[in-house]
């Protein structure tokens, strides 16, 4: 059940309504149910333009017979691979080596762009030098998209230079 338009006025949309009437109530009963409509469209597409998105990324998906359904599967996908934003903190040098398969590359680039953002240095693709520890999140994550076998972080309490 819907509410009435009254109900869903603000008070700037009774302000602007008064402003406007010139005193007169008829005429601020029709600014103010135009400022009510103006705001319930503008919600409706806004709803509608959510919903459009979520089905074009696969995430819904509508059934005659059981009406929305929810694709777990992408959504997991696309929680896996947001960004952690904790960042690592602290004076201990660290080295991430990675070999992750070909056929995982959006993790392997996943993992690039992590250590982009916590201004690793990068010394080859696959080899990154940073300030650590790295956030347990992140190691957990590794694991849950499959590729924490493929990593490894050192520790590095001094590096000497051989001649």
């Amino acid at each position: 059940m819907q509410k009435h338009w009254k109900d869903e006025a603000s008070f700037s949309d009774l302000i602007i309504s008064q402003l406007l009437s010139c005193y007169s109530l008829r005429i601020q009963r029709r600014v103010l149910y135009e400022l009510v409509q103006k705001r319930r469209i503008l919600s409706n597409e806004l709803f509608n333009k959510n919903l459009y998105r979520l089905k074009k990324k696969g995430i819904l998906d509508f059934d005659s017979e059981k009406g929305v359904i929810l694709n777990k599967n992408i959504l997991r996908r696309q929680t896996l691979f947001a960004k952690i934003l904790v960042k690592p903190i602290g004076n201990t040098k660290v080295m991430v080596l990675f070999d992750i398969p070909e056929k995982k590359r959006k993790t392997r680039n996943w993992l690039r762009l992590h250590l982009k953002l916590w201004d690793f240095e990068m010394l080859q693709q696959s080899v990154w030098l940073g300030k650590g520890p790295l956030p347990k999140e992140f190691i957990a994550r590794l694991d849950l998209l499959g590729v924490g076998k493929c990593v490894r972080i050192f520790k590095i309490e001094s590096i000497k230079a051989q001649k």
